[in-house]
């Protein structure tokens, strides 16, 4: 079994007019949340709350938690290398192909993580028994991606739930990404399986929904006592006020406005996975998640320059451990966006 190799290649590309290599909400940020954001940005004379305090209390009861099951940060990535860094662990395992600062977060610590591959003939599936033969053969902490990015599978709840337990009754710490939950076929997230195992750390993202990466805002559930050292060890004034301020509108906003986005952008997955799916050579594989996995044909090598001439970026997965040369990832755009990729894909040779 190998190690995972270090990948910092992320989505997000200036030069490009339509950039699906980014996965958040395409609509951008919601007003409320940009006005939030500007009245803040007047007050930054001020010192913000050293951890985030009423943030961590809007969060919790939007989760229907206690404030101290929640620790905020900047973005869910610094959470990430906290993690890796309170917890130590001597034989970690991540699920792959995943976000890279999982493992690269892991890398920092003397021993390096081991894979449990995801493979493409299984349509990159989890394999819970693979998780499972992990975890009995003494992992002591476990990473991985609900939904996956950039796979876009996933563990339903239930699923969860039994690894969770598992992770428990063997003192293996299970570390779950969440950035992209709001998007998923079934939102339920697994931050409440927190109250019931005590190995169990959810990650979520607030930057994907509600459009705001520029102003780095995440957050972690876990149990008090679990939060309690995590604290011990984040750098106080992490969330700025103004993300603090944005952060507090975003949880504000009707859960309507959260349900409809969500719809729309699933119809939009589907079009734009038929779509693909259509042009000859191409494989789509099936997502939960607010972007797609899909393969060009093979020694596609120049598909990402052609997208270019079209003036589209996608997310090349080629140096990604546990994908590689051929795959790609989009994110979910306007049906308008969609179509121009996928006539840019028809026209590909």
């Amino acid at each position: 079994m190998g190690n995972i190799a270090f990948d910092r290649s992320h989505g997000g590309a200036a030069d490009a007019p339509l950039d699906f290599s980014v996965s958040i909400n395409p609509f951008g940020p919601p007003p409320a949340v940009l006005d939030a954001y500007h009245r803040a940005a007047a007050a930054i004379a001020r010192y913000p709350e050293p951890y985030a305090t009423r943030l961590c209390a809007a969060i919790a009861a939007h989760l229907g938690l206690a404030p101290g099951n929640i620790l905020a940060g900047n973005g869910s990535t610094q959470l990430i290398y906290l993690a890796a860094r309170v917890l130590r662990p001597s034989r970690p395992f991540v699920v792959i192909p995943a976000f890279s600062e999982m493992a690269n977060s892991l890398l920092t610590l003397p021993v390096a993580p081991a894979p449990i591959l995801l493979r493409r003939a299984d349509g990159f599936h989890f394999d819970v028994d693979a998780i499972a033969a992990a975890i009995a053969a003494g992992a002591d902490a476990l990473f991985l991606g609900r939904p996956n990015n950039p796979t876009g599978t996933m563990l339903d709840l239930r699923q969860m739930s039994a690894i969770a337990r598992r992770c428990a009754e063997q003192r293996c710490w299970c570390v779950v990404d969440e950035a992209f939950i709001d998007f998923a076929d079934d939102p339920a997230s697994a931050a409440a399986l927190v109250l019931e195992y005590d190995r169990l750390i959810v990650l979520r993202s607030m930057t994907k929904l509600y459009a705001i990466p520029g102003l780095r805002l995440g957050y972690l559930a876990a149990t008090e006592s679990v939060v309690a050292g995590l604290r011990r060890a984040l750098e106080p004034w992490s969330v700025s006020g103004p993300a603090a301020a944005a952060g507090l509108a975003c949880l504000a906003l009707p859960d309507s406005w959260r349900r409809e986005l969500s719809e729309e952008l699933r119809r939009e997955r589907a079009r734009l996975q038929e779509g693909l799916g259509a042009v000859p050579g191409f494989e789509v594989f099936a997502s939960s998640a607010n972007f797609l996995m899909f393969a060009a044909p093979p020694g596609s090598g120049a598909f990402p320059n052609h997208l270019r001439q079209h003036g589209i970026a996608v997310r090349d997965l080629a140096s990604m451990p546990g994908a590689g040369p051929g795959l790609y990832r989009a994110g979910v755009r306007s049906r308008a966006d969609n179509e121009r990729l996928i006539e840019a894909a028809r026209s590909y040779r």
